[in-house]
C-alpha cells in the first residue's frame, strides 16, 4: 500500500480532522503535538493526565517528545512529526539529533543539559531494570531513508547487545498508523469458516451451554484462512502482531525447520470462538459461523508469513479449538480473556472477570454508575447493549462510566493510601499476593461501591484542575505575562514563591494530591470525604491550592527528603509518608493545617 493509496490518503484526511480537534480540545498549539495527542488518545486508549505525564518535548528535550516505561519495564523512547502531506520522509536530520540525545541519556550526561520534565523522565528508567528499550520513530509521512536507517542500526550495534533484548527501533508511519487504527476498528468475519474434516471427526464436548469442537488443521489451510480475511479474523484478539521478536522467531523456526513434524506438540495452537457452529458428518464439515481467532494469533500470522516466504513445511499440523458464544457475549469476552492468561495483557484486563470485581460492578449499577471492566467496553457496545445497561443504571452511560484501572488507582490512592502504587506501580493492583501484588488487600471486605466511587469523584476534581493548569502551561510561550494567566486559577503566593518549578509540579501531581488532600481531609481531620466532595464541585479549588503550596514549602524546607526530581517525589511512597507525618505532626502539637476551610 503506498503513501497515495487512497486508503492512506482517505486516514491522512481522517488523522488531520480528528487530530485538530484534539487540539482544539486541549488547547494545543504545536502541529506535532496534534499527532502526539491523537497517537496516544487513538491508538494507545491513554488518558490526558497520562499523556501530559509523558510527554517531554520543547526546548531541550534532546529530540525526546514522549518517554513511557510500560507495566513490564519496558522503556519506550517517541519522536513525532507530522507532516502536512504523506509522501515526506521522517527527516534524517531528526534521527541524527534523536540519536545524540539518547547516547547522553544512556550515558547519563544529560542533566546539564535537558529540561527539567526529561530529568524526570530520565530519573524514573534509572531507578528500575529496564527489560529492554524500543525507539518509536512516529510520523504521518511515509518512509525512512536507507542513510537513517544504517546510522539507526548502528546505533543498535553499537550499544553491544542483540537488539531484541536491548534496543530496537521501529518506524510508524502513515501506513502503519493506518493499519494500527484499522485494526482497533474492524468489523467482524460475516462469512462462515468450513474445515473439511473428512478423515477426523472433531472431538466434540458440550459443557454448560457452549459447545466446544476440537481437531487438527493443516498449516496451509490456516495460512489460506488468513490469506483470505486477513486481519479480520483477529479483531477480539487481545494481542496485535508483535514482529518477529522471541515467541514468533521461535514459531517461525518450528514451522519452517527440521522441527516441523513436531509443530503440533510444540505450539499450543489455535482458538476460535464463533457464535454456532455445525458438524455435518455426512459430508465431514464444520461450519463455523462469525468466529474470530481469541488465542493463536501471533501463531496463525507467522504461519501465513512462513507459508508467503514458501517456507513452510508441509507436514506442520495446528491443533484446534473451536467454541460457541451461542451469542453470549459475556461468555465470549470471558474466554478472550481467561485464553491469554499467560500472555503479558494489562493486568487490569485479566482481572475484569474476578468475581470480586464483577460483584463490585452490580454495586455500583445499583447506585447508577457503570463500571467498564475491559478496554474499550462502552465503545463497543451495541446500541441494544447500551439501552440494557442505561435501564440497569437508570442513567444515561454519558458521564455514568467508571474505568477499572483508573478508579482503583484513585481507590489506592486514598483509601488504601499508597500512591506510590497507584501511579508507579498499577500492575501490581492487579497481581494476587503470590505474585506480589496487592490484589487481595485491595479487593477486600473494606472496599465499598461507595468508596471506590467517592475516590474517583475526588480525583476527577483534581484532575479537572490539573487540566485546566496544562492549557495554561501549553499557552505560555505566546502569553505577555504568562505569572499573570496562572494566577487565575492558582494563589498569588503560589506563583509567585514557586513559579520555577510550578511546570514540574503540577502536571504530574493528580494521583499525590488526591492521596495528600484525602489523608489530611479526611484520615487527620476525619471529615466526611462527600463533605470535601461537595466543596471541591462548587469550584472552590482553595484546598487544592493551599496543598500545593504546602507541599513546594516542605519540599523546599527538607531537600533531605525531597532529594529526587519532583515527577520522581510525586510517585514516591516514602516521600507521601514523610509528608503524612508531617501534617499530622501539626495537628497533633495543636496546630490549624493551613488547608483547613
Amino acid at each position: 500500500m503506498s503513501a497515495n493509496s487512497p486508503l492512506v490518503s482517505l486516514f491522512k484526511e481522517q488523522l488531520e480532522n480528528e487530530s485538530t480537534g484534539i487540539a482544539k480540545e486541549h488547547d494545543l498549539l504545536k502541529r506535532g503535538d496534534y499527532l502526539i495527542w491523537w497517537y496516544f488518545l487513538r491508538l494507545k486508549n491513554f488518558e490526558p493526565g497520562d499523556i501530559n505525564e509523558i510527554v517531554c518535548e520543547g526546548g531541550n528535550d534532546l529530540a525526546i517528545d514522549a518517554i513511557f516505561i510500560d507495566d513490564d519495564n519496558f522503556v519506550h523512547f517517541y519522536q513525532f512529526k507530522n507532516p502536512e502531506t504523506t509522501e515526506k520522509a521522517f527527516p534524517e536530520g531528526d534521527v541524527d539529533k534523536v540519536l545524540a540525545g539518547l547516547n547522553l541519556i544512556l550515558s547519563r550526561r544529560h542533566k546539564t543539559i535537558a529540561n527539567p520534565e526529561l530529568i524526570g523522565r530520565i530519573e524514573e528508567i534509572y531507578q528500575i531494570i529496564p527489560s529492554g528499550y524500543l525507539l518509536h520513530l512516529v510520523t504521518s509521512g511515509s518512509g525512512i531513508s536507507n542513510e537513517a536507517k544504517q546510522k539507526l542500526d548502528g546505533f543498535v550495534e553499537g550499544l553491544g547487545g542483540p537488539s531484541e533484548s536491548f534496543f530496537a527501533w521501529q518506524l510508524e508511519d502513515v501506513k502503519y498508523l493506518q493499519d494500527t487504527f484499522y485494526q482497533k476498528n474492524l468489523p467482524t468475519v460475516a462469512e462462515p469458516i468450513v474445515f473439511s474434516l473428512q478423515r477426523q471427526p472433531p472431538y466434540q464436548v458440550r459443557s454448560s451451554d457452549h459447545d466446544c469442537y476440537l481437531f487438527h488443521a493443516a498449516s496451509k489451510v490456516l495460512a489460506g484462512l488468513y490469506e483470505k480475511h486477513g486481519e479480520q479474523l483477529l479483531q477480539q484478539n487481545i494481542r496485535v502482531y508483535r514482529g518477529n521478536k522471541s515467541t514468533n522467531a521461535s514459531i517461525m523456526r518450528t514451522c519452517s525447520g527440521d522441527d516441523a513434524a513436531n509443530f503440533f506438540h510444540f505450539n499450543n495452537g489455535i482458538t476460535f470462538l464463533c457464535e454456532s457452529a455445525v458438524w455435518d458428518q455426512f459430508v465431514g464439515k464444520l461450519t463455523v459461523e462469525k468466529a474470530q481467532i481469541v488465542n493463536g494469533g501471533q501463531t496463525i500470522r507467522v504461519i501465513h508469513k512462513a507459508w508467503c516466504d514458501s517456507q513452510l513445511k508441509p507436514d506442520v499440523l495446528v491443533s484446534v479449538r473451536v467454541i460457541t458464544s451461542q451469542g453470549d457475549k459475556e461468555f465470549g469476552s470471558n474466554v478472550a480473556v481467561n485464553l491469554n492468561n499467560q500472555n503479558r495483557i494489562e493486568s487490569s484486563f485479566l482481572r475484569s472477570n474476578d468475581p470480586r470485581v464483577v460483584q463490585l460492578s452490580s454495586s455500583l449499577a445499583s447506585q447508577g454508575w457503570y463500571l467498564e471492566r475491559r478496554e474499550d467496553e462502552v465503545k463497543l457496545l451495541s446500541d441494544q447493549e447500551k439501552g440494557q445497561v442505561e435501564n440497569r443504571i437508570g442513567h444515561k452511560l454519558e458521564g455514568r462510566v467508571l474505568k477499572l484501572k483508573e478508579a482503583t488507582q484513585a481507590y489506592v490512592a486514598t483509601f488504601f493510601r499508597q500512591p506510590e502504587l497507584a501511579k508507579k506501580n498499577p500492575k501490581r493492583m492487579f497481581l494476587g499476593s503470590q505474585e506480589g501484588g496487592y490484589f487481595e488487600r485491595i479487593f477486600s471486605a473494606d472496599l465499598t461501591a461507595e468508596k471506590f466511587l467517592i475516590a474517583q469523584m475526588l480525583k476527577w476534581q483534581i484532575d479537572d484542575f490539573v487540566r485546566e493548569f496544562n492549557k495554561r502551561k501549553r499557552r505560555k510561550d505566546r502569553m505577555e505575562d504568562w505569572k499573570k494567566d496562572y494566577m487565575e486559577i492558582l494563589a498569588g503566593s503560589l506563583v509567585t514563591k514557586h513559579s520555577n518549578v510550578l511546570d514540574q509540579v503540577i502536571p504530574q501531581s493528580s494521583v499525590f494530591l488526591c492521596g495528600i488532600l484525602f489523608e489530611e481531609q479526611v484520615t487527620l481531620l476525619r471529615k466526611d470525604p462527600n463533605e470535601v466532595l461537595r466543596i471541591l464541585e462548587k469550584g472552590n479549588t482553595e484546598l487544592i491550592i493551599k496543598k500545593l503550596e504546602l507541599l513546594i514549602d516542605f519540599a523546599k524546607q527538607n531537600p533531605k527528603l525531597a532529594d529526587k526530581s519532583w515527577p520522581t517525589l510525586l510517585k514516591s511512597q516514602p516521600f507521601f509518608d514523610h509528608f503524612a507525618s508531617y501534617l499530622k505532626g501539626r495537628l497533633d502539637t495543636g496546630g490549624k493545617l493551613s488547608t483547613e476551610i
